[in-house]
């Protein structure tokens, strides 16, 4: 019986591993600076929805009172923060009843913002506001 030496040979198989190996690394390549493109963009993107154009300093300040006012909390409460298995949602009324915060004033409107914080320890406090032309970004995850 004879052979029929018109098929593909060893060569031609190394080249298109080659080929293969290439384009393997390319995709994984494209891949991973896509990852760490969305990434950082999710970093840069402000942690806030805005319902309009406004100034979003004066929010920011109330986000840092309401943060100051939940690391205050969870110093107090230091056993209820250390016996939660994930995390503690403390809303603002709570913190302005115990005294840890004074008010919330919506600065461009009448009335109070809405908020609570979120301790997972207490070194790890996340506020989140609610107003009439603002709301911190993900305030909606938290809330039951």
């Amino acid at each position: 019986m004879k052979l029929n030496n018109k098929g593909w040979g060893l060569g031609f198989l190394i080249i298109v591993g080659v080929l293969f190996l290439l384009i393997l690394i390319f995709v994984s390549l494209r891949i991973r600076a896509l990852t760490h493109q969305f990434k950082d963009n999710k970093k840069d993107k402000k942690q806030t929805t805005e319902k309009s154009s406004v100034n979003t300093d004066l929010y920011r300040t109330l986000e840092a009172s309401l943060e100051k006012a939940g690391e205050s909390y969870s110093i107090y409460h230091l056993t209820l923060i250390e016996n939660s298995t994930d995390h503690v949602i403390v809303w603002y009324e709570t913190l302005k009843n115990e005294g840890f915060i004074e008010s919330l004033p919506d600065p461009e409107a009448e009335g109070e913002c809405k908020g609570y914080v979120m301790i997972k320890d207490e070194d790890s406090v996340e506020p989140f506001v609610k107003c009439s032309k603002y709301e911190t970004l993900n305030y909606d995850l938290w809330v039951d």
